[in-house]
């Protein structure tokens, strides 16, 4: 969970009548390379929703964010930094959600723990001396029985690799992880409905990782969409009472 939201500055710079830009930096978790809405679609729609400006004559209106998807596929985090300068600095973003880790995990990348950790601290740095902030975002549990039966290495690898970008996130963390991991250790059948394949979601999956990150930021999606996403809102609920009994 983020906490708390309303330190992001881009709620605040919004409320003072500004334009903001927000920007989805990651790998394929990030990229939006196939058919459906993609998670970060989610988060547009949100602050349109709730932040769009209307003329005094409700005849015209102004969305005060620009949201901007500089996901590539494959890339580790060191290569984000190496595009870091096209891709990012020239629209010096107010807010960068950043998506990463399922690339440097897997060994024949040869990226160590350690060089993971410096590197996303060197992408908070470059963001913040940009006038922007980090909301970093831990991927989905992946299908580590599916995975495991090829590269039995990579699975192993991504839970410690999920734990370093957790302790590298800070206050602004959306973590993504443990929800997917239990219903994943629930239901693997349920699970696998919102997989595309053992290291991706299909448009089922981004939907619920969108509901998530929108409601964490105070985003809700507006009620009258929820009938067209009704598999990933009963993915969202059972999740939330999993997570319940866990607490409990």
């Amino acid at each position: 969970m983020i906490r708390p939201v309303e330190n992001l500055r881009i709620f605040k710079r919004i409320d003072a009548g500004e334009h903001v830009r927000v920007l989805a930096l990651g790998d394929s978790a990030t990229e939006h390379f196939m058919v459906g809405a993609h998670w970060f679609d989610y988060i547009n729609m949100g602050l349109m929703h709730k932040y769009r400006r209307w003329t005094d004559d409700k005849s015209s209106v102004d969305n005060p964010a620009l949201c901007l998807n500089a996901g590539t596929s494959n890339n580790t985090v060191g290569e984000l930094l190496a595009r870091f300068d096209r891709d990012v600095a020239p629209f010096r973003p107010d807010l960068v959600i950043l998506t990463a880790g399922i690339n440097d995990a897997n060994p024949r990348r040869h990226v160590s723990e350690t060089e993971f950790r410096r590197d996303l601290l060197e992408v908070r740095a470059r963001v913040e001396a940009l006038g922007g902030e980090v909301l970093f975002q831990s991927c989905y549990a992946c299908d580590v029985e599916k995975l495991a039966a090829t590269r039995p290495d990579w699975a192993e690898n991504l839970r410690p690799y999920t734990e370093i970008l957790r302790e590298a996130a800070g206050e602004f963390l959306q973590d993504n992880y443990p929800r997917w991991e239990r219903l994943r250790r629930y239901d693997i059948a349920a699970y696998r409905l919102l997989m595309r394949d053992e290291l991706h979601l299909n448009p089922e999956g981004n939907a619920v990782i969108g509901l998530d990150l929108s409601r964490a930021l105070g985003l809700p999606v507006p009620e009258e969409n929820l009938p067209w996403i009704r598999a990933a809102v009963f993915a969202q609920r059972l999740m939330d009472k999993l997570e319940r009994e866990t607490l409990d």
